[in-house]
């Protein structure tokens, strides 16, 4: 195994077509850690097909998941170690940098991990359908969007396309559900009584922050910021995912 040749943290993410490059939620939620942290580091991109080989090369262990391998994942020359999933990566940079800001800490970690699932389940979930034809059709390159094509059809059972075809009543009626997620979404934050923006009320990154602003920029990128789409989910809740997102705007550096 041949670790890389580097005094800075490498980070592993899936290029794409759009500005910046960066466009998974999932790869966003690290991205958004190691900026807002303030580390110093440098991306190297991994199409999809390439991810199972560039990993275990790297000495990565599989997950038990259906997909063994995974990113985002990261490679710190301080520890020599590389580290897969967003949340393990997360743990690993606070408990390494504790003079950095802390994403998960101990006491939160139980409601950030339920947050989390929730979100994904009301939310997330929701929006996929609605989004995931764009991402193999526009956003990826072309041996990433062969691979997204092929393996999510396969797991599918149906052609994206055939998802939510635009105009389509089976398009409304998957978009009445998103526009239900979001609400509900964002009656979590209401219910605080506060007007908290961000899940800590002070102020402070939470990993789970993270994981709604990739979310939201990874609409943003894969709709288009002045598509019909976007602006339907900036207008929601008295605009406030589009108030949230501008909150990470500072962190949303994809130039190393």
């Amino acid at each position: 195994m041949a670790l890389p040749d580097t005094d800075v943290i490498i980070f592993y993410d899936i290029p794409g077509t759009v500005p910046g490059s960066a466009w998974s939620p999932n790869t966003w939620k690290t991205r958004f850690a190691l900026n807002y942290k303030g580390l110093p580091y440098r991306t190297e991109w991994v199409e999809y097909p390439d991810i199972a080989t560039v990993l275990p090369s790297l000495g990565v262990e599989p997950s038990t998941d259906s997909t063994p391998y995974t990113l985002p994942a990261i490679y710190d020359p301080r520890t020599r170690k590389t580290i897969m999933d967003s949340n393990k990566i997360s743990l690993y940079l606070d408990e390494t940098y504790p003079d950095t800001p802390v994403l998960l800490s101990a006491e939160t970690r139980v409601f950030q991990t339920a947050f989390e699932h929730a979100f994904r389940s009301t939310l997330h979930s929701k929006l996929m359908p609605l989004i995931m034809y764009r991402i193999a059709a526009t956003a990826l390159n072309p041996p990433s969007s062969k691979y997204f094509f092929e393996t999510r059809e396969k797991a599918l059972g149906v052609k994206l396309e055939e998802l939510s075809p635009p105009g389509s009543a089976k398009r409304t009626e998957l978009w009445v559900e998103a526009e239900k997620g979001f609400t509900i979404a964002a009656s979590w934050f209401e219910a605080a009584g506060d007007g908290r923006l961000l899940l800590s009320g002070d102020g402070k990154v939470t990993h789970a922050d993270t994981y709604v602003a990739g979310c939201l920029i990874f609409v943003r990128l894969i709709c288009g910021p002045e598509s019909e789409d976007w602006k339907r989910v900036e207008g929601l809740n008295g605009g406030f995912w589009k108030r949230y997102l501008a909150a990470f705007e500072k962190w949303a550096d994809t130039s190393r």
